[in-house]
């Protein structure tokens, strides 16, 4: 299931990376994160691993990450991997005249019985995960703005 989002965020690239690259900071914008731990960080970033714990409607998940792209104020890519699903995630940085264009780019594999439920309910719950998508980058855009 490939899943995609944009917005324009008033403020340089720098601004917006600063709340990306950063998992701690992530976590004030992203809702289903609950906790993150790096388990072995890189010097370029690239390689480096880390445990994400999501929640949400009461149920938690653990998912084991990797970056696979760190590229300063214009990209950062990752993958994850959990029990239920595995995802591979890009968030590209694009510099208009005193705006940015941040696209997010996800490409989500379900595994075992969640393949099933995807085949009968995947319209809604591809609906679900684009709002929740836009809902963290509405917060996202509040925090890089409010400091603009």
């Amino acid at each position: 299931m490939k899943i995609s989002n944009s917005i324009e965020i008033k403020g340089t690239p720098e601004k917006v990376f600063y709340w990306l690259e950063d998992p701690v900071r992530a976590m004030k914008w992203m809702t289903s994160v609950t906790k993150t731990e790096i388990i072995e960080k890189t010097p370029d970033m690239v390689g480096t691993t880390f445990i994400e714990y999501l929640e949400e409607d009461g149920r938690g998940t653990e998912m084991r990450g990797i970056i696979t792209e760190f590229v300063p104020n214009k990209r950062i890519s990752f993958h994850l991997n959990g029990n239920f699903n595995s995802v591979s995630v890009s968030f590209n940085l694009e510099e208009k005249t005193k705006t940015t264009i941040l696209t997010q780019n996800a490409d989500i594999e379900f595994k075992g019985i969640t393949k099933i439920i995807i085949l009968l309910f995947g319209n809604s719950f591809k609906n679900q995960i684009k709002n929740q998508s836009q809902n963290e980058f509405a917060n996202l855009k509040e925090l890089c703005e409010m400091t603009t």
